[in-house]
């Protein structure tokens, strides 16, 4: 990323400028909200400087030659005859060549390297800038370096090779196992599946609050990197309060709460590692048995009753045919109902989602006496066992 010092460790602010400009360039990612554009605000986390977040990536956006749109806004006339005026107090090569750039900008283009040049003298400058990625045609040897760069980084950061400075950072499988205990406690994956959002509150630094050594920024696109998850995109959140004498209107000249979040969508094999995970920490929570002639299923220490007087319920059907797969493998909808004796003629006859309801039932008598909710995991098409509830042998 042309980053200037790759070997010590960046801050998560430092990281998100420079990851988020990577992806909207390099990696073509769609722009926050669907917009065409983004300004140098989009990749600034916590309260920075944009001065500060422009030279992060002015460096970078020098070698790939990227122009810029200037968006006038707010009192823009009004700073470009003061910078005029600021312009005639430099030497006369330095003035022509200001004077030139101002007429480019008034015009509403100009190269990124102009903006640097012209900033000097007009510091509100950055906040007029736009960057359009679909316009951008990156060399080939340029977008090369800036891959190798980003990818060099991120396998230090993995492997525990990066300096540290005035601050302190988990090592990389502590920062793994903070990602997961997130994840777990906010209840992801029962909630939402595979694919979701985090959100954690940070300070002005762009540093979680309640975790300060911990990097969630770098670590999701580590884990990215590994193959572990996907990362669609990360931004900041701004909640600004309620105005204290009217609760229906938000007063804006308070300082906001900030958040970063990330949507992220996790591979099999991180599911996986979650559930160990949640099986370590809880290890009574595991099946235990099925009695079918009974309908009772031992589970997380308690016997919890399937059917009435050992009724071959729905409920106790589907748990039968769950039991016989033994990997974390899902069951269709019409393998479940052959193997219930359902030929493909009688199936188109079984009322809608008969399998979905039976899971409810299961997942509805659990909870009555475990609180745990997800012990099935199934929608209208497919159904399993929750695989952080099966034996890590079965």
């Amino acid at each position: 990323m042309i980053i200037k010092a790759p070997e010590k460790h960046l801050t998560d602010q430092e990281f998100f400028s420079l990851i988020k400009f990577f992806d909207y360039i390099v990696e073509k990612k769609p722009i926050d909200d669907g917009e065409e554009k983004f300004s140098i605000s989009d990749l600034t986390l916590g309260q920075e400087e944009a001065g500060h977040v422009f030279n992060r990536v002015f460096q970078s956006g020098q070698v790939c030659e990227l122009t810029v749109d200037i968006d006038k806004g707010y009192k823009f006339d009004e700073q470009l005859e003061e910078v005029r005026e600021e312009a005639k107090k430099k030497p006369k090569k330095e003035q022509e060549e200001l004077v030139k750039i101002i007429n480019k900008i008034k015009k509403g283009h100009a190269k990124l390297e102009e903006i640097g040049t012209v900033s000097w003298i007009w510091y509100e400058v950055y906040s007029h800038i736009r960057l359009t990625p679909s316009t951008y045609q990156i060399p080939p040897e340029i977008e090369k370096i800036l891959r190798t760069e980003m990818d060099k980084y991120l396998e230090c950061f993995i492997n525990d090779k990066l300096d540290v400075g005035k601050k302190n950072y988990y090592r990389f499988e502590a920062q793994k196992k903070m990602l997961i205990q997130l994840i777990e406690e906010g209840k992801k994956i029962a909630l939402y599946g595979n694919k979701f959002i985090l959100r954690v509150r940070i300070d002005e630094r762009g540093v979680a609050q309640k975790m300060p050594d911990f990097s969630i920024i770098q670590t999701a696109y580590a884990l990215q990197k590994l193959g572990y998850l996907k990362v669609v995109s990360v931004w900041q959140d701004l909640e600004y309060p309620k105005k204290t004498f009217d609760n229906e209107r938000t007063d804006y000249d308070k300082e906001p709460s900030r958040y970063i979040s990330a949507n992220l969508i996790l591979e099999d094999i991180f599911v996986d590692e979650i559930n160990n995970s949640y099986k370590k920490n809880n290890p009574s929570n595991i099946f235990e048995k099925f009695d079918a002639k009974r309908g009772v299923l031992k589970f997380a220490g308690k016997d919890i009753e399937l059917s009435k007087k050992g009724k071959e319920t729905d409920a106790v059907l589907l748990l039968k045919t769950l039991l016989k797969e033994k990997t974390s493998e899902w069951k269709h909808n019409d393998e479940i109902l052959e193997d219930w004796g359902y030929n493909d003629e009688h199936q188109k006859r079984v009322p809608k989602n008969k399998v979905y309801f039976a899971g409810q039932k299961i997942n509805n008598a659990v909870a009555l006496k475990t609180q745990i909710e997800d012990f099935v995991e199934c929608n209208t098409t497919k159904a399993r066992i929750n695989p952080k509830y099966r034996k890590v042998d079965e």
